[in-house]
């Protein structure tokens, strides 16, 4: 889909909910990153072997813990704490798609060789290569088949779900042997777009372990009828949700990846503190050095910075507010590095709020509100330099292969003065520190344009989540500016979740839910491309598409991200990406670190870290 994936909502998109808590909340400041050693984070290179006994910890986002362990997931559970750093450490997907903190295919990493086309690019024959289940049984093309069979019977509990998208798009499979398999595509599409973005979805699942009805049922082919494969994944779903049995459920022994639960202690329901040990029957490479990987969770920002100082951490965060301890870490050998991500930052306007949405409707009232976007000051003052300014929905910070120099370019570059010049171009009296209003209505040069009445005032509310002091602080600067250009913001905090069951619960215009206006959502990545890696925006900019709630509609956007999967020509995705940067569906601001992490000298972690914030403790190495 390429389309980001929201913390809590999804993940294919952008795991909203629990990404947000996740990478954002952390101290109120929230801007953690995972640190890795080898390419410098380590402080320096100790002359010891390595400990092959050692247990190495690593600290959980506060408020961000594990509790969905099924890969076939809904959107409630598409987390960066679910996935990246716990089931996908046990399930591999079919495709790996980072390298070295980039966001590209690693073919050494996934289960298959490189996928070949043919039919005109409409059929792709994938070879899987040759990985065990730790129970020893070989995964095959029967654990795709079982995958594509759940998640067809299954596609709205998806949550990368976006319809006629994958699996519609597939007229037909064909399993050629135990390792090799055919699709065929209903049509032709860009083939970075269907490895990126449709067979990056696809996860064998042990077949042979988990295709059953009930704990006490047999296993057998109930997945090859529709009935049958919404039974199993009900079964499947449920043992899921119940974490007290993580560590004791045999289904959840059976893995593919490098680690598994330690059995009977590796997850405890109460804390969501994690245990894992090596799978001795790992197939791929990079087999892991370390005897235990623990994840541990913490209550708040205070009690992580507590560990990490007491040295009962080898892998914690350094919370923005506690930035001053930066040199007590370094003087004893930690090293700092913050974690950028895939990902982008943005500030939904509700398009479907009756009263505001004819507003948000008029494209220079955006550019007027993205002028008054501070983000080199925020970047500075407020992010403590562990930032950087954004233009597009197209990350920056990473080296990628798809952003250009058009969204490189800051096109509506702070100034109060060009703000209250366009209002006032647009029949808009401005009256600074006081409130806008417009004097001509109607459409054409110098009118407020359509859906806005004589006397619509530039006056707006501003949801954003309780308790992250640098977001509040953004808010303020924000609301302090466009008072400068007349346009007066009442802002309004809100518990997390409040705030992004508003975000998604706003479905048509003056519907129920649809009273919020404007929302800073995070200070951090509020979206990344995972499990869709080639950044289109279907799933958040498509017209009633699934992360697109604040109903932000344009044909030509939705011809531009059309054009996206189906041409190969790298001219269609640039066209698309300018648009974005000029056309202002959502207002961007400055983006921040996903954190910054401290890692310990005797823990030495390979750099750069994961672009979607997978880890790779398997890569890890600790020297006491």
């Amino acid at each position: 889909m390429g389309d980001g994936s929201r913390a809590g909502v999804t993940a294919g998109r952008f795991t909203l909910r629990r990404l947000w808590q996740r990478g954002i909340l952390a101290g109120g400041a929230g801007l953690l990153v995972l640190v890795a050693g080898g390419g410098g984070l380590v402080a320096r290179a100790v002359a010891a072997a390595p400990a092959t006994g050692a247990t190495v910890t690593f600290a959980q986002q506060t408020g961000a813990q594990p509790d969905y362990i099924l890969p076939l997931q809904s959107g409630e559970w598409f987390t960066y704490a679910n996935d990246q750093e716990f089931g996908w450490l046990m399930y591999r997907p079919l495709f790996w798609f980072d390298r070295s903190g980039r966001p590209t295919v690693n073919y050494q990493l996934s289960l298959a060789d490189p996928p070949q086309f043919s039919a005109g690019g409409r059929t792709v024959t994938v070879t899987l290569k040759r990985y065990l289940w730790s129970d020893g049984v070989p995964v095959t093309t029967r654990d795709i088949e079982f995958w594509m069979n759940l998640l067809k019977a299954n596609k709205a509990n998806w949550g990368d779900y976006v319809p006629g998208q994958f699996p519609d798009n597939v007229s037909g499979m064909r399993w050629l042997s135990a390792r090799q398999f055919q699709i065929t595509f209903n049509r032709a599409y860009n083939r970075t777009w269907i490895l990126y973005n449709e067979l990056s979805q696809i996860w064998p699942m042990p077949q042979h372990a988990w295709d059953k009805t009930s704990t006490s049922g047999a296993v057998g082919n109930w997945d090859r009828t529709p009935k049958g494969a919404v039974a199993v994944w009900r079964y499947l779903d449920a043992q899921s949700r119940n974490d007290g049995t993580y560590a004791t459920n045999p289904l959840w022994q059976v893995v593919d990846g490098p680690w598994r639960l330690e059995p009977n202690s590796g997850f405890s329901p109460v804390t969501h503190f994690v245990a894992m040990v090596p799978n001795r029957r790992y197939s791929g490479p990079d087999r892991p050095t370390i005897a235990k990987f623990e994840e541990i969770p913490f209550t708040n920002d205070t009690a992580e910075f507590d560990a990490l100082r007491a040295g009962t951490l080898d892998y914690g965060f350094l919370p923005l507010p506690d930035l001053s301890q930066r040199q007590y870490f370094q003087s004893r050998g930690y090293r700092l590095a913050p974690w950028y991500l895939f990902g982008w930052d943005f500030i939904p306007l509700n398009y479907r709020n009756a009263t505001a949405g004819p507003i948000f409707d008029q494209l220079y009232v955006r550019q007027a509100l993205e002028h008054l976007m501070d983000q080199p000051t925020w970047v500075r003052d407020i992010l403590k330099g562990y930032g950087y300014p954004q233009y597009s929905a197209i990350p920056t910070k990473i080296p990628n292969r798809f952003e250009d120099a058009y969204v490189q370019h800051d096109h509506y570059p702070f100034s109060v003065g060009a703000a209250s010049r366009l209002l006032r171009a647009h029949g808009w009296k401005v009256v600074p520190n006081g409130t806008d209003s417009c004097v001509a209505p109607g459409t054409g040069a110098g009118r407020c344009g359509a859906g806005v009445r004589r006397g619509a005032q530039l006056a707006f509310t501003v949801q954003y989540a309780a308790g992250v002091i640098p977001l509040a602080q953004e808010v303020e600067s924000f609301k302090s500016e466009a008072s400068r250009a007349g346009i007066q913001l009442t802002l309004i905090t809100q518990p997390l979740d409040t705030v992004f069951a508003e975000f998604f619960g706003c479905t048509k215009v003056g519907g129920a839910g649809c009273g919020w206006q404007i929302q800073f959502q995070r200070l951090a990545d509020d979206y990344s491309y995972y499990p869709d890696y080639y950044p289109t925006g279907g799933a958040n900019y498509g017209t009633d598409a699934v992360f697109n709630g604040e109903g932000y509609s344009d044909p030509a956007m939705n011809r531009l991200i059309q054009a996206t999967h189906l041409e190969q020509s790298p001219a269609a995705f640039t066209t698309y990406e300018n648009f974005v940067a000029t056309q202002l569906p959502t207002l961007w601001p400055a983006n921040g670190a996903y954190q910054i992490s401290v890692i310990s000298p005797h823990l030495h972690v390979p750099l750069p870290q994961g672009s979607h914030t997978e880890i790779y403790p398997e890569q890890w190495t600790y020297r006491s």
